[in-house]
């Protein structure tokens, strides 16, 4: 299946998510794991069954790595779900294929708003159809940074946000709403930030993990931590501070 192929595919599984999403009553806990809400469930279902049913293996949050074939798709099937169990609309789908190149294709779908970000390896990033890009920031004094988790002090940044959905955040650096983006406390599993890993680097934002890891690794027990940001100077001020907060990490 070539790549525009899978994004169509994963444009209809969103879709399908969506419509069934709106018809689900209750969006509290699901009560078979913390922090696990009940239309996490509903929408890995109807994601995952269908990609086994395509071929593909899966690891997904919610079901862990299942299946088989050359194509792996990385899914959260609710990205920011107690934003969307609140009715924040800041929440998503992310889809990301990888093969034996790495992330080939993503998708990381708003699930409240219908904005879609998309990206093929070496064919850039959009929105909309619209090609993506980040801001020039390039100074920290001058950015707007979003965060995941608690930062511990001032980093001296111009301002910040915490949002709560890192797929999301991290698409936010790759079309200029952000200038960067630090998971401080590296808690992140691959389903988190692999979709809009790939849309960034496709827009040219340079991402890497905070202690110098490897991003791409399909394990289901590693976390990792995202830092991006809109040019190479600016990433180099977030891992500066981010490494003051946490020198070990």
């Amino acid at each position: 299946m070539d790549g525009d192929s899978l994004l169509d595919l994963f444009d209809a599984l969103v879709d399908d998510v969506v419509g069934a999403l709106s018809d689900l009553e209750d969006w509290g806990p699901s009560g078979v794991r913390q922090s696990q809400y009940n239309h996490d469930v509903v929408a890995d279902e109807i994601i995952v069954q269908r990609l086994l049913a395509e071929g593909m293996g899966v690891l997904s949050e919610e079901s862990g790595l299942v299946g088989d074939g050359d194509i792996i798709v990385v899914v959260d099937p609710v990205d920011g779900s107690t934003n969307g169990s609140r009715a924040l609309p800041w929440y998503a789908s992310s889809l990301c294929a990888v093969d034996s190149e790495g992330p080939a294709v993503a998708l990381v779908a708003n699930l409240a708003t219908g904005d879609r970000f998309r990206a093929i390896r070496g064919e850039g990033a959009q929105s909309d159809e619209v090609e993506i890009q980040p801001s020039s920031c390039a100074s920290l004094g001058d950015a707007l940074v979003a965060f995941s988790g608690l930062p511990p002090s001032h980093g001296g940044w111009g301002q910040f946000r915490s949002f709560g959905a890192a797929a999301l955040d991290l698409c936010a650096v790759a079309t200029g709403s952000f200038d960067g983006y630090v998971d401080v406390d590296r808690a992140h599993g691959i389903w988190d930030y692999l979709g809009a890993v790939l849309i960034c680097t496709e827009a040219g934002v340079p991402v890497v993990d905070s202690a110098g890891a490897e991003l791409v690794v399909l394990d289901p027990q590693e976390r990792r931590g995202p830092v991006a940001a809109a040019t190479e100077e600016l990433l180099s001020e977030l891992l500066i501070m981010q490494q003051q907060w946490s020198p070990l990490a």
